[in-house]
């Protein structure tokens, strides 16, 4: 050894002469040359971090050094030192295994490993033992050297940007080779995985993190291609997107998988002819248009199955039709063509579709309400279209036949998009389809419309919506003990509460449903009598599983009770019947999952399983099935308590079939483990990372079906919700809340918005009484003063009429009268009689209160009376005034109702009850103006058209709506103040025209031009001092009303 060398590691080794670190290297077979001595510089620079290390390291050398150069070598102990410096252990097993992880490897693929995980190293020593150790298992599955080097390479460039992308790039690379595979030699001329890797290769350059999620898509089959050169074709197509961006160029792929998979190669051509179209207006609209077209492909698939091409390709005509002269309203056609589709023929919506062409070719902004069916020019042209029969059209019999059937009133509307559980009706409303026009001539269709009023009556005819009967007590008691017994058997608490602290178990659970099984309260007797089929289903640990189970097996339960009872609909129901055999999908064509869940629909709905293979090949399910509905849903009197327990089964037959398939799977995963482990060994690492990727397996095994039914088989409503609204939230609603929806005027459209803005009726919250009471003593004089004035306008109970013809007395003059005639003329008049009739002040008002945030301002102190009037928000004021003409009202008999309204956009509406027409001034109604507050914003126009809707109603011959409010219009999405006012104007106009008398009462006078525009046309009056309002009000009310 040279005198330099032994210095240098006699300084390095800290102690320990050259000689010795000579000898120690010897005695681990390091040869005196410059790889050797590498070593030994690094070993030195390992003892001072652990001395155990430095030696696994110096027995590991002799093997690695043989397989790596000086550099490679260098970049490996580094490796070790990097884990050293965070586990000791892990560094030393390291290591060990280097030697015989790398001699598996081919050379290329070893300095790419090294690569790899030097960069992973710097942030994720776990992920580069991880990478590590899995490497010859990783080579083996990608097949050839060829391959596998560049997936590495792939790896490696990912790296530089995201360590974790990086491993998910190898993690989805077997899968996405598999797929390859099949394809790769059917054309010795065409590599579908050279294409492919070069596209991954080219996502990697760019974006780094895009390359794992198109290997993952690849790896999720390619089933939907029919030759080698489709693949190559996409890959190609894919790569020109790629110039705008990796995420853009992902979304394509998956979108054009999507298009081809349902549509066809025919529809992709067309689809793919308008993606560059729209592309060529820039990059955020072609990547809003890709991100869409897998949900309308997918809605549009869904309503008919058999003609699912055509009804794309039809579609993707008319787009790229539109897309030739305005690619922006192109687009709004595209996204409302299932929403269209849904209440007409396809040759109805091409129609509709060019007519909207024509009708706005120079205004972009109508054409995209036209489009976007917002615009009531738009409903009413789709609807004339149709050649099939329209709800309106037969709404007055339908109504009339269902009524008969349940001996109640009933109201028949359209089928709307509020969700609904499977369309189990709330008693009063019948939703139907707003037009059929499938099935070939009108009476046809009419008879659909029969079968459907007929199922939908029945729920109210057979008890659907029963509340605290025997049995449904009885069914509640027998599902609750049930589910009890069974989840304490399979999982005790303590386990349970250990479980819970595993944030990654319960976010991919159905943990929760469990732990609320478990922890949730005993029900109360008094829960028991008001318990309904809603009660007993939410205490199922998955209520959404069992609410879709039992929403099919009460329309077999419907179903089998009207062919009992009404034998006259019978052909009708068979005709539905054998409707909805003709578009069931295809079993063999579903999922495991999605099978069982479509056999129970044709049993129970279908008249049974008429697919012989289906039958052979899950004969023992069907049989199960079969019994099930036969026991509990085949009986003359069979109630909906006898659907739950029929749920209840066919629920424990569900999770059956999901322990099986997790048994299945957990075998396999066995299997998988004792071939990766020939030699018999296995370490702790191993097992530990085994065990983490059980624990991340078994909450989506244990959640399977569940997910199935959420995330695969989306009801057809639930789809358009998301197309069509996805651009504003809607609020949650509360119990007892009611929704409805109105037009909104759109001044540049010059058309109302149909349907626009959704109304929540809700009844105000309860505050305290002592507001009133306090109210009632401030103004105790005022208030004696306002009843009296007000009882004098209380017309006489009795009016006498004379000269009438019958009557309950005689009219002494009109006697006289007709014994003089008599005599002289001989032509008496009959009219002889008095009448009395009870005469009364035949009003109806509502006073509809803005309860928005600006009314929390503070008005100042009484100028002439500072300390006993000191200042007060505006809504107090407010309340105060309705106090006031409450009792003025309760004197004179007027018919009134008080309610408040603020907004949180055109979704979200409030319109609170105060107090209804006819509910009488009670404390209820006295704590809820108590419980009256500032909230929002206001939408105007939406709250008038509500409070005239429920005037409307009202049997009175002066109709009132007073409008309290500070101000103007206001609200996120209402545009300009120009589009506010408009609307609150046209709504003021329609009241005024449908006889309402609008009256606005406001404090506002620094815009009193504006106000002036805005109630001009119906009245109104400005409070200067706004401290008066409670005296002022009555005042004012008496003067519309006399």
């Amino acid at each position: 050894m040279s005198e330099e060398r032994k210095s240098l590691t006699g300084s390095l080794f800290k102690g320990l002469t050259g000689k010795a670190v000579e000898s120690l290297a010897k005695s681990v077979g390091i040869n005196p040359s410059d790889r050797g001595w590498v070593t030994v510089d690094i070993g030195a620079t390992l003892m001072s971090v652990s001395p155990k290390v430095a030696l696994d390291f110096f027995r590991a050398a002799k093997d690695v050094s043989a397989y790596l150069e000086s550099n490679d070598l260098r970049a490996w102990a580094e490796i070790g030192k990097r884990i050293a410096l965070n586990s000791v252990e892990a560094a030393s097993e390291f290591f060990r295994y280097s030697g015989e992880t790398l001699g598996q490897l081919p050379e290329t693929l070893r300095v790419q490993l090294i690569a790899l995980c030097s960069k992973q190293i710097v942030l994720s020593p776990q992920a580069a033992l991880t990478t590590f150790r899995n490497a010859p298992y990783l080579a083996a599955s990608l097949g050839t050297e060829v391959f596998a080097s560049r997936l590495f390479a792939i790896a490696v460039e990912v790296a530089q940007r995201s360590v974790k992308h990086s491993t998910e790039v190898l993690t989805a690379a077997p899968s996405a080779l598999t797929a390859l595979r099949e394809w790769e030699d059917v054309e010795p001329d065409l590599s579908p995985t050279e294409a492919t890797l070069a596209l991954a290769e080219n996502f990697a350059q760019r974006t780094g993190a895009t390359a794992a999620e198109f290997l993952s898509a690849i790896g999720e089959g390619l089933s939907f291609v029919t030759r080698p050169a489709d693949i190559i074709a996409l890959c190609e197509q894919t790569a020109v997107f790629l110039e705008r961006g990796g995420a853009t160029a992902l979304q394509y792929f998956r979108s054009a998988r999507s298009v081809i998979e349902l549509g066809g190669a025919e529809a992709f051509d067309k689809w793919n002819r308008v993606t560059r179209k729209v592309a060529s207006e820039g990059n955020a609209i072609v990547y809003d248009f890709l991100k869409l077209t897998p949900k309308v492909v997918t809605t549009l698939s869904a309503a008919q199955r058999k003609r699912m091409a055509e009804r794309i390709g039809s579609v993707l005509d008319v787009v790229e039709e539109l897309a030739e002269n305005n690619v922006y309203v192109a687009l709004e056609c595209f996204k409302s063509s299932p929403r269209a589709l849904a209440a007409a023929s396809l040759d109805q919506f091409q129609a509709w579709a060019r007519a909207g062409a024509e009708l706005h070719q120079q205004d972009r902004r109508r054409a995209q309400a036209y489009y976007a069916l917002e615009s009531k020019s738009s409903q009413e042209s789709l609807r004339g279209a149709h050649d099939g029969v329209t709800l309106e059209s037969i709404s007055h019999l339908l109504r009339l036949y269902v009524e008969g059937l349940t001996g109640r009133e009933m109201t028949i509307a359209p089928l709307g998009s509020v969700p609904e559980e499977s369309r189990i009706t709330d008693g009063m409303t019948i939703q139907l389809p707003a037009v059929v026009a499938e099935f070939g001539g009108p009476d046809e269709d009419f008879k659909l419309y029969k079968a459907l009023a007929a199922h939908a009556a029945g729920q109210v005819e057979f008890g659907t919506r029963d509340i605290g009967t025997t049995d449904l007590r009885a069914a509640l008691r027998q599902i609750d003990e049930h589910f009890e017994d069974q989840i304490k058997k399979e999982l005790d608490r303590a386990e349970l509460e250990d479980l819970r602290g595993n944030k990654e178990f319960v976010q991919y659970s159905n943990l929760e449903h469990l732990g609320r099984l478990l922890n949730r309260p005993a029900l109360r007797e008094d829960q028991y009598d008001a318990a309904d089929y809603k009660t007993v289903l939410s205490r199922f640990p998955n209520s959404l599983l069992a609410t879709r189970v039992f929403t099919t097996l009460e329309n077999g339960r419907i179903d089998w009770r009207l062919r009992g009872m009404y034998r006259g609909i019978r052909r009708d129901l068979d005709f539905v019947q054998s409707r909805l055999m003709e578009r069931r999908p295809p079993i063999a064509e579903l999922t495991v999952e999605q099978t069982l869940y479509e056999l129970l629909f044709q049993i129970t709905l279908c008249g049974g399983v008429i697919d012989v293979t289906a039958r052979q090949a899950y004969a023992q399910v069907i049989l199960e099935l079969e019994a099930i509905v036969a026991e509990y849903l085949r009986k003359d009197d069979a109630s909906v308590s006898d659907t739950l327990l029929a749920t209840k089964r066919v629920y424990d037959l569900l999770g059956q079939a999901r322990n099986k398939q997790e048994a299945e799977k957990n075998e396999e995963a066995d299997e998988e483990k004792e071939d990766d482990n020939d030699d018999g060994e296995g370490d702790k690492q191993d097992q530990q990372q085994t065990s983490a990727q059980q624990q991340q397996r078994t909450p989506d095994v244990f959640n399977q079906w569940t997910q199935s039914v959420e995330e695969v088989m989306p009801s057809d409503s639930d789809l358009l919700n998301e197309l069509m609204n996805a651009e504003t939230s809607e609020q949650d609603l509360q119990e007892g809340d009611e929704v409805f929806f109105y037009d909104e005027w759109d001044r540049e459209l010059g058309d109302h918005r149909a349907k626009w803005c959704r109304v929540i009726q809700r009844e105000n919250r309860k505050g305290q009484r002592d507001f009133v009471e306090q109210v009632r003593a401030r103004y105790a004089g005022v208030i004696s003063s306002i009843r009296h004035q007000f009882q004098m306008l209380r017309p006489e109970s009795l009016r006498k009429i004379k000269g009438e013809l019958d009557g309950e007395d005689y009219d002494l003059q009109a006697l006289i009268d007709h014994y003089i005639d008599r005599k002289t003329t001989g032509r008496p008049s009959d009219r002889i009689y008095i009448r009395r009739i009870r005469r009364e002040r035949d009003v109806a008002v509502s006073f509809l209160l803005d309860m928005s945030s600006s009314t929390a301002r503070t008005i100042t102190r009484h100028p002439n009376q500072p300390y006993t009037r000191p200042g007060q928000k505006i809504i107090d004021i407010e309340k105060q005034g309705l106090v006031l003409m409450s009792e003025a009202l309760e004197a004179v008999g007027d018919a009134y109702s008080i309610s408040g309204f603020t907004s949180e956009g055109r979704r979200n509406v409030k319109y609170f009850v105060i107090k209804r027409f006819g509910e009488k001034y009670t404390e209820t109604v006295e704590r809820r103006i108590g419980g009256i507050t500032y909230h929002n914003n206001t939408r105007l126009g939406a709250a008038i058209r509500h409070a005239a809707a429920e005037l409307e109603r009202q049997d009175a011959r002066t109709k009132l709506l007073i409008i309290l409010s500070d101000g103007r219009p206001y609200d996120h999405d209402y545009g300009d103040s120009r589009y506010a006012r408009e609307d609150t104007k046209i709504a003021l106009r329609q009241t005024k025209t449908n006889g309402i008398t609008p009256f606005c009462i406001t404090i506002d006078r620094e815009s009193e031009a504006e106000l002036k525009d805005l109630y001009g046309e119906v009245g109104y009056t400005i409070i200067d001092d706004v401290m008066s309002l409670p005296e002022r009000l009555p005042g004012i009310y008496r003067r519309l009303t006399t």
